[in-house]
């Protein structure tokens, strides 16, 4: 196992960061750190999946908890009880740990404010769609429905929504009917593509920068309707054999 000693994660118990670190885990690429907001989840009311590979992407074992993979990876982990990425808790434990880069995998619907950002500390966030084309909320969805596939993009958060610096992109194909995207696909591309940057970080001890992003330029989707979803996952292939 490798340890990036500069690294700190920053993590909800949620199925994005089960699927980073699971991800992670499997490759040997691990950050020295973890810092925990909230309280774990109870356990799935539905039998898990074991973690499979789907077309060059790993789908995490929802199943395995956050915990127990740091703790078989032997990283070290402060517990916040805050859920709030801008708590001032989270913001003195970033400071005593003083990364040189934060990986972002918080809650979902929060935006991480100047606080935070003005440390000056890079923090690094895989956002589901290509951008600037795909802002916003929901974005595999309307990719589905507009291009029959999904994409992901790693970027420097700032103080807008989605508008930092592209470090990297990557395009994937539309999963087989019955994948659950949400959770398990979506959270896969991500993690995918967070393995691919921070293996060029060890590599090369700095992140590459592919583009500055034009904030009027773009689009902003926001949460998909219903039975806009549903013909999304109708347009999916066929499950696959």
């Amino acid at each position: 196992m490798i340890y990036l000693d500069d690294v700190l994660l920053i993590a909800a118990h949620s199925a994005r960061s089960q699927a980073y670190v699971q991800t992670l885990a499997t490759h040997g690429l691990m950050p020295s750190y973890a810092l925990l907001l909230g309280a774990p989840s109870l356990p799935p009311s539905v039998p898990s999946e074991p973690a499979c590979e789907l077309m060059g992407v790993l789908l995490p074992d929802l199943g395995v908890s956050l915990d127990r993979t740091l703790a078989d990876c032997a990283v070290p982990v402060t517990r916040i009880e805050t859920r709030d990425i801008n708590d001032p808790q989270v913001i003195e434990a970033v400071c005593q740990r003083a990364p040189r880069l934060v990986i972002f995998s918080g809650y979902g619907g929060q935006i991480v404010k100047k606080p935070l950002i003005e440390l000056g500390i890079p923090l690094l966030h895989v956002h589901s769609g290509w951008l600037p084309d795909y802002r916003g909320s929901t974005t595999v969805y309307y990719s589905l429905l507009e291009e029959g596939a999904c994409a992901a993009s790693a970027i420097l958060l700032d103080k807008c929504i989605d508008t930092g610096p592209v470090l990297a992109r990557k395009r994937y194909p539309a999963p087989p009917l019955g994948t659950d995207i949400d959770r398990r696909y979506d959270t896969a591309i991500r993690a995918d593509l967070m393995l691919e940057v921070l293996r060029r970080y060890q590599a090369c001890g700095r992140l590459d920068l592919a583009q500055h992003q034009d904030a009027g330029q773009g689009n902003t989707y926001y949460v998909i309707h219903p039975v806009l979803k549903h013909l999304a996952l109708l347009s999916l292939p066929g499950e696959a054999e």
